[in-house]
């Protein structure tokens, strides 16, 4: 008897989830339906920034660690270890791909060692970059004398 009542249950299951699942028929009332105001957004203006170029040959605008890298290369150099300053001035160029006095000293030192058309390639980067002041002085001195070679 026991085993005929589960068998039905089992059976009406299914049936019984199908039935709670459906959704109504009849349309609600329409005094029961809450009132729904759809106001159009306002259009969002974004705001009018106008474009100015910021100073970049400044030390203070570098990140500190290719402030360090420029000054370890330049002690490095000093030192007698071209090789080393220019690993470092290469590491401070992956670090600021944009700051302009990397690419001059490290055209500074292409020139020392004789690669003259790397020294002027590298020194016209600086220059492209927007150094300004001193370093494009710097930059503009150097593509002569490079040039002269």
């Amino acid at each position: 008897m026991m085993n005929f009542f589960n068998k039905c249950a089992v059976l009406c299951l299914p049936w019984v989830l199908v039935a709670c699942g459906t959704i109504p028929t009849q349309p609600m009332d329409e005094t029961k339906r809450p009132a729904v105001i759809e106001t159009p957004p306002e259009p969002v203006q974004p705001p009018v920034v106008s474009p100015q170029e910021a100073p970049v040959d400044s030390a203070a605008r570098a990140p500190s660690a290719v402030v360090y890298l420029i000054k370890r290369a330049e002690q490095q150099a000093q030192n007698g270890d071209p090789k080393a300053a220019a690993s470092s001035l290469e590491r401070a160029l992956r670090m600021a791909p944009r700051f302009p006095e990397s690419y001059y000293r490290l055209g500074e030192l292409r020139y020392l060692e004789g690669a003259y058309n790397q020294a002027i390639s590298l020194a016209q980067k600086a220059l492209r970059l927007g150094a300004e002041g001193m370093l494009r002085r710097q930059a503009q001195d150097l593509v002569s004398k490079a040039s002269a070679h």
